[in-house]
């Protein structure tokens, strides 16, 4: 069940295990494609290893090993 009390993503609340798990399959496959299909895009794909390199300046964690 979804319960949205306003239009901010702070005020969703969203019981996740009352997805049916092929749903949620569905759901993500979607989602992998999309951001695939996004990280086709050179800007994209720039921003993301600026966003790296940032990271790593920092100190900080990129989910690459």
């Amino acid at each position: 069940m979804k319960v949205v009390q306003t239009r901010t993503p702070g005020a969703a609340a969203v019981d996740f295990g009352a997805i049916p798990s092929h749903q949620s399959d569905a759901m993500c496959r979607t989602l992998i494609g999309c951001v695939g299909r996004l990280f086709e895009n050179p800007a994209v794909t720039a921003d993301y290893k600026r966003w790296q390199q940032e990271r790593q300046q920092k100190g900080g964690n990129t989910c690459n090993p």
